[in-house]
C-alpha cells in the first residue's frame, strides 16, 4: 500500500468514526497520549464535531431554541442529527430535514395521545427559520443570479413570523397564540421580508404559474 492510500485509508476511517462514533477501539491507528488513551484523544474529536454541528443548529434556529430552552433543543437537534447525518460540507442546509423528522417522530404520535399544540407551533416555527434561510441563500436579483426575488409560501398554526422577529430583535417573547396564518418570504436588497396574507392572496400566488419562483411547504 502506496503511503498515500494509507492517508486515505486513515481519513475514511477517522471520518467513518466522527460521524457514527462504533465504540471500537481505535488504538490501531490513534496514539496514546502521557494524559489522554487513544479512546479519550478520539473522543475528543468527535464531541468537538458534535458540537460544532450543534453550534450551527441554533445560529440556523434561534427562535426554536429560545421557545425551547437550550437544553430541550439540543436534545431534539442531536436526535435529528444522529439519523440524517451531514453529507455536505455547507453547514447552512444542515437542517433542511429537522421540521420533516420532528413531524415523523413527534411524541404525542403513539396510538391514542392526545395531539399537543405545542409541538405544532415547535414545527412551524422550524419550517419558517428554514424558510428563512432558503430566502436569505437563494439566487436572486441582486446580483443578476435570478431575474426574480426568491419567494417561499407557508401555511402555519400560529404567527411564528412574529414571534422569530422578536427573538432577532434580542427579545424574549412569549409563544404565540394559535391561529391559521400564511406567509411568503421574500427578499429585497438582500433582507428577508416576511409578510402575511389573505386567504385570497395566499391562493393567488399559490396558482401563479412560472416563472414565478414559488414553492409551498406542507404542514
Amino acid at each position: 500500500m502506496t503511503d498515500t492510500a494509507s492517508l486515505d485509508a486513515v481519513q475514511r476511517w477517522m471520518q467513518s468514526v466522527i460521524l457514527r462514533p462504533t465504540g471500537e477501539d481505535p488504538g490501531h491507528t490513534i496514539t496514546a497520549s502521557s494524559r489522554q488513551s487513544a479512546r479519550e484523544r478520539l473522543m475528543v474529536h468527535q464531541q468537538g464535531y458534535r458540537l460544532r454541528l450543534l453550534e450551527c443548529m441554533r445560529s440556523l434556529h434561534p427562535g426554536s431554541a429560545q421557545l425551547l430552552g437550550r437544553e430541550i433543543f439540543d436534545g431534539f437537534a442531536l436526535d435529528y442529527l444522529d439519523a440524517h447525518p451531514s453529507r455536505s460540507p455547507v453547514l447552512a442546509g444542515l437542517s433542511a430535514g429537522f421540521a420533516g423528522h420532528l413531524a415523523r417522530t413527534r411524541p404525542d404520535a403513539a396510538p391514542g395521545a392526545e395531539r399537543e399544540g405545542w409541538i405544532d407551533l415547535l414545527i412551524d416555527l422550524i419550517r419558517c427559520e428554514r424558510a428563512f434561510t432558503d430566502v436569505l441563500d437563494a439566487p436572486g436579483t441582486e446580483d443578476g443570479t435570478s431575474p426574480v426575488p426568491p419567494l417561499r409560501l407557508l401555511r402555519v398554526c400560529a404567527p411564528v413570523h412574529a414571534y422569530l422577529a422578536a427573538v432577532h430583535r434580542g427579545e424574549d417573547p412569549e409563544p404565540p397564540p394559535p391561529r391559521p396564518v400564511r406567509l411568503a418570504l421574500t427578499r429585497r436588497n438582500f433582507t428577508v421580508v416576511t409578510r402575511e396574507l389573505s386567504p385570497a392572496a395566499y391562493e393567488r400566488l399559490c396558482a401563479a404559474s412560472p416563472p414565478a419562483p414559488i414553492s409551498e411547504e406542507s404542514p
